[in-house]
C-alpha cells in the first residue's frame, strides 16, 4: 500500500489523521471514515442471502446524478473521510462507472470496489487500476467451486472469482475477498483452510457478518453467537491481515475491538439515502436535499450508533437485530430514522 500513499497525498493526510485519533481512543466514536456507495443496484446473479435484495430482481430506479455524487465526494473530503467502497448490485455493469470514478476524483480517496468477478477481466482490471481503483474485494462463499456456484447459482462463477484475483494483481491493485461469516461457518474446518489459502496467495481477506436483512430477514439463526466471535479473533491472531470492521485497519497486529461502525461508515442507496450501514435499512436523509454533515450529525443521535457497541449490533446482536430489523424495509425503501427509533433512543447533541 506504499505506493497508494506515495500517489495519494490528500488520502493520506486523512488516514493519518484518523489512525492518530484511533490510537488515543481504542474506538471508532463519531469519526466519519467512509462510506458505501450503492449507485445502481442492478446485478447478473441471483443470490440468497443477498442485503440488498438485488438477488430477488429488486433493481429499482437510480435517482442520483454524476453531479450527485461530485458533490457527496466533496463533502465526504471536507468530513475527513479516506475511504470509498463502490458496490451494487454488480458494479461492473454499471455504464456510468468511469464517470462515477471522475466524479469522486479518487486521487483523495481510497478507492475499492466490491464485486461478483464475473466481468473482471485483465482488460476491466487494468481500466479500473488507470482510473485510480486501489483495491478489488471479490465476494466468495465457499472453499469449494461446487458450494459457490450452487450458493451464487452461477456455474462457473468460483473460477471467474479466481481469475479475478489474479487480473486484480497483474494490473497493481490490492485483491481482497470478501466471505459472509455466520453461524453456519464461523468456527468450521473448511473457514480456517479457506483463509490459509488465501493468505497464502498474498489476498486480502475481510469478514462480514451474516446477518438478517434482505433475503435473510427473519433469520436469526445465521448471526454469530460470542463462541463465534471468539473463533474469528483466534483466527485474526494467526492472520493479523484480515479486516473486520469493528477492528482497527491501521494496525493489523492490534486485537482490540473498535466497535461497530454505523454511520462511522455509512451507506448512499441508489435514490441518495443515507442508511447508518448496509445492513439497517433506515432513513437518516438524503444527500440531494440537505448537507451530508446535517444527515450523519442526525446519525450519531441515535443512542445506539453514537455509544460503543463490542458487537456488530446486526450480525452479533441479538436483541437489536430482533427489536429494531424486524421491519418491512430494504436499501431501496428504507424506513424513516424517527419510526424506527424513538425518542427512549435519541440522544441530544450541542
Amino acid at each position: 500500500m506504499s505506493n497508494v500513499f506515495s500517489k495519494k497525498k490528500r488520502m493520506t493526510e486523512k488516514m493519518i489523521a484518523l489512525s492518530r485519533e484511533y490510537a488515543k481512543s481504542h474506538e471508532h466514536g463519531t469519526r466519519i471514515k467512509g462510506f458505501i456507495l450503492n449507485y445502481s443496484n442492478k446485478c447478473n446473479f441471483t443470490c440468497p442471502h443477498c442485503y440488498t435484495r438485488s438477488g430477488a430482481g429488486e433493481f429499482g430506479e437510480t435517482k442520483l446524478s454524476i453531479e450527485d455524487i461530485r458533490r457527496l465526494a466533496d463533502e465526504a473530503d471536507e468530513l475527513g473521510v479516506y475511504e470509498i467502497d463502490i458496490q451494487g448490485g454488480e458494479p461492473l455493469i454499471n455504464p456510468h462507472l468511469f464517470d462515477i470514478l471522475d466524479a469522486i476524483r479518487t486521487e483523495r480517496f481510497y478507492t475499492y470496489i466490491t464485486t461478483n468477478g464475473w466481468f473482471l477481466d485483465r482488460d476491466m482490471a487494468e481500466k479500473l487500476a488507470k482510473r485510480g481503483v486501489d483495491r478489488i474485494s471479490v465476494s466468495i462463499d465457499a472453499f469449494s467451486p461446487e458450494e459457490h456456484d450452487k450458493f451464487r447459482r452461477k456455474e462457473g462463477s468460483f473460477q471467474k472469482c479466481i481469475e479475478a484475483l489474479h487480473n486484480t494483481q497483474a494490473a497493481g491493485m490490492k485483491a481482497y475477498v470478501n466471505i459472509v461469516v455466520g453461524h453456519y461457518n464461523a468456527q468450521s474446518k473448511e473457514l480456517k483452510e479457506f483463509v490459509d489459502y488465501l493468505d497464502g496467495n498474498n489476498w486480502g481477506i475481510v469478514f462480514n457478518c451474516a446477518s438478517p436483512t434482505g433475503n435473510w430477514r427473519n433469520n436469526y439463526e445465521v448471526m454469530l453467537t460470542e463462541e463465534d466471535s471468539r473463533a474469528l479473533e483466534r483466527l485474526k491472531k494467526e492472520h493479523p491481515s484480515i479486516i473486520r470492521d469493528l477492528w482497527n485497519y491501521f494496525n493489523p497486529e492490534d486485537q482490540l475491538v473498535y466497535g461497530c461502525p454505523a454511520v462511522n461508515l455509512f451507506y448512499v442507496n441508489p435514490q441518495g439515502d443515507i442508511l447508518p450501514c448496509p445492513y439497517i435499512h433506515a432513513k437518516l436523509g438524503n444527500i440531494k436535499e440537505e448537507p451530508l454533515k446535517e444527515i450523519l450529525q442526525r446519525g450519531f443521535g441515535i443512542k445506539q450508533f453514537r455509544e460503543y457497541s463490542s458487537k456488530c449490533l446486526v450480525g452479533e446482536d441479538k436483541s437489536f437485530a430482533e427489536k429494531y430489523l424486524d421491519r418491512e424495509m430494504t436499501i431501496l425503501n428504507p424506513i424513516p430514522y424517527e419510526e424506527l427509533f424513538g425518542e427512549e433512543d435519541r440522544i441530544s447533541i450541542k
